[in-house]
């Protein structure tokens, strides 16, 4: 299980290590994390690929952290790839979260919210964290916070919403 949150890391568990506690109210699994990425800020996501292989990561140091085979190492972890991305939202709009396909297996996508001009949902590739495509047109008025692929493998299917509740599918 991967974790994410304010305290500026993406750690790695074992969950069948994991001990039930003692006391109701006090909370601890009894056991320490595989791996530790640092991120410097928080971290809004991390995401385990459809593989298992890469964890995508949304942080708010301004990248999308890629990395790969975290599962097999141990103690502090180096993303494998960092890509710039403009992840400052503000305080109105909900914080990206990289999605990866669910169901892609030849290649693996994940795709994020943009805060570019014109308003872009972008997809990059799960294996080189390069940009693969900005989706936008006249439909994106507005940044697209959240962002999913339909599960369908016969056609790519990117659908995102914004804060204000429209839906956006594109084919």
């Amino acid at each position: 299980m991967a974790t994410a949150g304010l305290d500026c890391t993406v750690k790695l568990w074992d969950i069948r290590k994991f001990k039930s506690p003692k006391v109701a109210h006090k909370a601890t699994t009894g056991c320490k994390p595989l791996g530790t990425q640092q991120a410097g800020r928080s971290v809004n996501s991390a995401f385990f690929s459809p593989s298992g292989k890469s964890i995508v990561s949304t942080t708010m140091n301004n990248y999308l952290d890629l990395t790969e085979n975290m599962h097999t190492q141990s103690g502090t972890v180096k993303a494998t790839t960092k890509i710039r991305h403009d992840n400052h939202t503000g305080r109105w709009l909900s914080t990206f979260m990289a999605q990866w396909h669910p169901t892609m297996t030849n290649e693996e996508l994940f795709v994020v919210g943009s805060m570019r001009q014109p308003r872009t949902m972008e997809l990059f590739g799960g294996e080189t964290g390069k940009l693969l495509r900005g989706v936008k047109g006249e439909s994106l008025t507005a940044v697209v916070s959240r962002c999913c692929f339909h599960p369908s493998q016969e056609r790519l299917v990117v659908v995102g919403g914004n804060s204000s509740g429209r839906v956006t599918v594109a084919r």
